[in-house]
């Protein structure tokens, strides 16, 4: 496969950014994270426009969606802790691909994932330079007449959260202008994350090494592969789960997906082992909507607490219930985190757990760290830029190991599960007896 880059410029806000909000102070949370950008590409069928006459209705739709997201089109100043809001612009790249978008992700169980970086316009690392975007796109068009849109969106100043709620408002007002409407459509949007938590200029976690160019995918050591769950499975999987087998709840179907994939893959750490092995589990907790009063779901920036799940496997391994149930008892203690935040202590929440999750890093060695993210709630699918829905979303072949994502399928009922391994881990993983019975 072949991807040409045709051209790049920078899209400008459509209205001027106000002198009042040029200096955009990033809060307690942005200042904590690594410096990486946060992938998402979306895949369309034809829908009977040349590229040039999608891209030039992408590009104008960008730009007034980007008077609201004005960070987007700043640059980070590290050194003061602070966006320059002062319109240099989001990247926007053409690219052409050989291939058509059926032969591309018609395959996907045996797709080189490598290939799916090439439809994005920068590497994830590329990021916290004063040079580099805080939001970077690519349409590519493929030979069929199919594109897709590969977003790449700063984590220095926003979550998935807020980029998912870009896209999607890019997308209505997209679809506004091609039924003729020229307003901008304005769901409230607020980028005050700074005043709820206020930044203290400190350093972040520990870079993860993410490269800033593109790697040759022959020495990429990171394998990504997709793992799809669909609806009956899961529910075995949730009943599987269950600790309490008297009782007739069950396990929510994300815990449940996160814990026989994260069994297996302790499983693998732990074979042949005479002594136990700790592993440290995080997840991310959206705070929107959970706080008390509720923080809305359009507040943009990075709002959400880290879980921590310390499991410890023996030479046979762990339970599988009884990762499901550490699981869920972590992401719970957080979400019960939320509700005081804003009330008491909310820095003090927010540092403890950032140096708790740093301490630990530091004391276990890399394949005891196992770093699991939901994006699942997310309505990627409802991204219709007037050119119909997306008829796939994916992740990427990402550098960063021990690291499992999830996507919601097409129809919202099916999982699907994005896990980065070593090659050696990979393979023993597929060949795990709960991952064969239950993913295709």
């Amino acid at each position: 496969m072949k991807v040409e880059v045709v051209s790049r410029e920078f899209i400008k806000p459509y209205h001027s950014t106000p002198p009042s909000l040029r200096d955009y102070t990033i809060s307690l949370i942005d200042e904590l994270l690594p410096a990486m950008n946060l992938p998402t590409i979306l895949y369309y069928v034809y829908d009977n426009h040349s590229s040039s006459t999608r891209c030039e209705h992408l590009k104008r739709s960008l730009s007034k969606v980007l008077t609201r997201f004005y960070p987007y089109a700043g640059r980070y100043i590290k050194e003061s802790f602070m966006v320059d809001c002062s319109d240099q612009g989001s990247e926007f790249v053409e690219a052409m691909v050989d291939v058509s978008l059926d032969d591309f992700i018609g395959q996907t169980k045996n797709m080189k994932m490598e290939h799916l970086n090439c439809l994005l316009p920068r590497p994830i690392g590329a990021d916290d330079e004063v040079t580099d975007p805080l939001l970077a796109v690519q349409v590519s068009a493929f030979a069929c007449g199919g594109w897709a849109i590969g977003v790449l969106a700063s984590h220095r100043i926003a979550d998935m959260s807020t980029s998912s709620t870009f896209i999607n408002e890019w997308a209505i007002n997209a679809k506004k202008l091609l039924e003729g409407f020229d307003e901008n459509h304005k769901y409230p949007m607020s980028w005050t994350s700074a005043s709820l938590f206020p930044g203290k200029k400190l350093s972040g976690l520990p870079p993860l090494g993410l490269p800033r160019v593109k790697e040759n995918s022959d020495d990429h050591k990171v394998v990504t592969k997709m793992f799809s769950f669909n609806k009956s499975s899961i529910l075995r999987i949730r009943e599987m789960a269950r600790l309490d087998k008297s009782s007739e709840r069950l396990p929510t179907r994300v815990q449940s997906v996160f814990g026989i994939i994260g069994k297996a893959i302790m499983d693998i750490h732990v074979a042949n082992r005479g002594n136990s092995k700790e592993f440290l589990v995080t997840q991310t907790v959206n705070m929107r909507e959970k706080t008390d009063p509720p923080i809305h779901k359009n507040q943009c920036g990075n709002l959400f607490l880290v879980s921590t799940a310390h499991i410890v496997a023996g030479e046979r391994g762990v339970e599988f219930p009884s990762i499901v149930d550490l699981l869920t008892k972590s992401v719970r203690r957080e979400v019960e985190n939320c509700k005081m935040i804003l009330s008491t202590g909310g820095q003090i929440i927010i540092t403890n757990g950032f140096n708790e999750l740093t301490k630990t890093l530091a004391k276990l060695d890399m394949s005891s760290n196992l770093v699991f993210t939901d994006w699942c709630k997310f309505p990627f699918y409802e991204a219709d830029f007037g050119l119909g829905k997306p008829v796939w979303v994916s992740g990427i072949n990402s550098p960063v190991g021990n690291n499992v994502y999830l996507f919601s399928d097409k129809f919202g009922e099916g999982i699907e599960a994005w896990v980065n391994l070593n090659a050696n881990d990979m393979h023993k993983f597929e060949q795990d007896s709960n991952i064969m019975e239950f993913s295709t």
